[in-house]
């Protein structure tokens, strides 16, 4: 019994160490999410991805009129348009970090937006994949207190 119980521990923690290495590493590559949305009249939406410095993302917006702005990192407005119906923008990430894309719907109809960001996991996403890995080690340590001796 002793020795079924210890390749079984020792498996998981292996199986957690592999997975939480993997989540953690995966967590830093930016992958490309697609944007599409539905913004109803008077309702707001706001998209924050997460990018790395030549990420892009590309957005178009198209509906009823609406107010769109588009911030860096560091709060400094990149673009800002007000009361227009179509908008389509490519944005190259000049700075690492979290960008702010904010569309107000001031029409009376919905807005469709479309598109695509490259973006990375949040920072709680990594360090979920971290305690899984310690999760790992403290699973082996348990399985060797019932290694045969």
């Amino acid at each position: 019994m002793a020795g079924k119980m210890f390749y079984s521990a020792m498996a998981a923690g292996i199986a957690f160490i592999a997975i939480g290495t993997a989540s953690s590493i995966y967590s830093n590559t930016a992958v490309d999410v697609p944007l599409d949305n539905t913004v109803r009249p008077g309702a707001s939406d706001i998209i924050t991805p997460d990018m790395n410095i030549g990420n892009a993302a590309r957005i178009t917006v198209t509906g009823s009129t609406f107010n769109i702005k588009i911030e860096d990192p560091e709060g400094k407005v990149i673009r800002s348009d007000s009361n227009i119906t179509s908008f389509n923008y490519e944005l190259s990430a000049q700075k690492a970090g979290e960008y702010r894309i904010e569309i107000s719907n001031t029409g009376s109809t919905d807005l469709v937006v479309t598109g695509h960001a490259q973006t990375k996991a949040s920072p709680l996403e990594l360090s979920g994949a971290l305690m899984l890995a310690v999760t790992g080690v403290i699973v082996i340590g348990l399985g060797l207190r019932f290694r045969r001796h």
